[in-house]
């Protein structure tokens, strides 16, 4: 998987002193100001209410690597939905994916396509309404889509009221970036680093639940085999399985490759490490701005 230019791996902070205080933040006001004059101009960007972005997709499965497409669909205040295809065994065979939230409703659904005959996939049921399970979901879906909207908007969606104060600066062999600490409902707390030469988004640090694929198969009437951590021939990866208590770790989020949709820079590369380790990669082809979605685009399938 390719790696970007600007990692900060290792983070040298050099906190100048600034105490954030209730009731706002200047220098984070100030930087949030630079950051968005810098990708087309706050008048542009508060212009933009949905968000249409199609591309490739890599994903780390063990020691491989999985191709596939990825498209994410963000409607501001409370709708994103993310689609995944994946090809995991080179044979023609398909496993589609879809999560997200609109509104309150969790979105998630998967399907496969063109499976080996004899091969049955089991993919994990949906929480029970109302359980914890579900408002779990419920809970790490807005989070993606804050997370979305302060990564490529540089603002909080409405549905997540976010609070910004500046953390101070690092520093890095490539550069250095100011930081912003990111803070909102549910205990939700990032860190975006701000390029100090163009003050634009370079990355965006939190701790999440880690993505893992299970891999649960079947062949003629036998019992499936016991989980394992990467498929083979013959078997596929089924969705993220939900766990009583899920694994946190660190996740970095890398943003490169800006360039101009209908005036707003915006990054078409976009790396998530997990632990120092590169997890996933999107490379878009095709951003659109404010789309026309179908009415259907974020119910559930």
């Amino acid at each position: 998987m390719q790696r970007i230019g600007i990692y900060f791996f290792s983070l040298a902070f050099t906190l100048g002193g600034y105490i954030a205080r209730a009731g706002g933040d200047a220098k984070a006001a100030e930087l949030l100001a630079q950051a968005r004059a810098a990708i087309g101009g706050d008048s542009k960007v508060s212009n933009v209410h949905g968000i249409s972005a199609t591309g490739a997709l890599q994903r780390a499965m063990g020691e491989r690597r999985i191709d596939g497409e990825v498209t994410i669909e963000l409607q501001l205040p409370d709708k994103l939905l993310r689609s995944d295809s994946i090809s995991p065994m080179s044979d023609g065979a398909f496993l589609v994916t879809t999560q997200g939230i609109n509104g309150d409703k969790p979105l998630r659904s998967s399907k496969t396509l063109n499976m080996p005959p004899g091969a049955v996939v089991r993919m994990p049921p949906p929480p029970a309404p109302g359980s914890d399970a579900e408002l779990q979901l419920i809970r790490n879906s807005r989070a993606e889509l804050a997370r979305l909207s302060v990564a490529l908007l540089l603002a909080a969606p409405a549905s997540v009221p976010l609070e910004f104060a500046y953390a101070g600066e690092a520093e890095s062999p490539d550069g250095k970036a100011d930081v912003l600490d990111v803070k909102g409902p549910s205990s939700f707390g990032a860190k975006l680093f701000l390029d100090k030469a163009t003050h634009r988004p370079l990355m965006l640090v939190y701790r999440g639940v880690a993505p893992r694929m299970v891999v649960q198969t079947q062949r003629g009437g036998g019992p499936p085999p016991a989980a394992a951590p990467h498929s083979e021939r013959g078997a596929a990866p089924v969705a993220p399985a939900a766990s009583a208590q899920p694994e946190q770790v660190d996740i970095s989020m890398f943003l490169d490759d800006y360039k101009s949709v209908d005036g707003v820079m915006l990054p078409h590369h976009i790396t998530r490490s997990i632990d120092g380790k590169p997890n996933e990669e999107w490379t878009f082809k095709t951003i659109k701005l404010n789309p026309a979605f179908k009415p259907d685009t974020f119910e559930a399938r």
